[in-house]
């Protein structure tokens, strides 16, 4: 196989790790956004998150055969190229394990916040239930004041 061949697999795997670990940085940036309630700044992180994602889906098109080659062409290369492509594929896997570990967390960690707020909003609908009751319970005309000279 030509050197110039191999390195575009060897450029398109590089670029595919670069965005991984881009989005395994966006992604723990987005844990920390989330541990401070800060939504303004996880829409900022979601969004770039965005961005990679699309690049990522737009290289997947553009080199889909390039991939799908790559199993059958790689005994052609030079051994360093080779292993040099076989090394950035196994750090891929292991950014997007790391990444999915990442992304599992975060996902609890809302849950777990939607679950918590959900349970506050409860007590507080009960408790404007309750209050409704003792003041529908008053005279009309003492419901809104209170006697201190009692």
């Amino acid at each position: 196989m030509s050197a110039v061949n191999s390195s575009g697999f060897l450029a398109v795997f590089q670029s595919r790790r670069d965005h991984c670990q881009a989005l395994l940085e966006l992604s723990r940036a987005q844990q920390e956004l989330i541990r401070s309630d800060d939504y303004t700044g996880l829409l900022v992180v979601l969004g770039k998150k965005q961005l990679i994602l699309g690049r990522l889906d737009e290289m997947k098109t553009r080199h889909s055969e390039m991939l799908a080659r790559w199993k059958s062409v790689r005994d052609d290369f030079d051994a360093e190229t080779r292993t040099d492509c076989e090394h950035i594929l196994a750090e891929t896997e292991a950014v997007l394990a790391e990444l999915i570990q990442e992304e599992e967390s975060s996902t609890q960690h809302i849950v777990r916040r939607r679950d918590e707020a959900h349970g506050e909003l409860l007590t507080l609908d009960q408790g404007s239930r309750v209050n409704h009751a003792y003041r529908d319970a008053l005279a009309p005309t003492t419901h809104r004041h209170l006697d201190v000279n009692q």
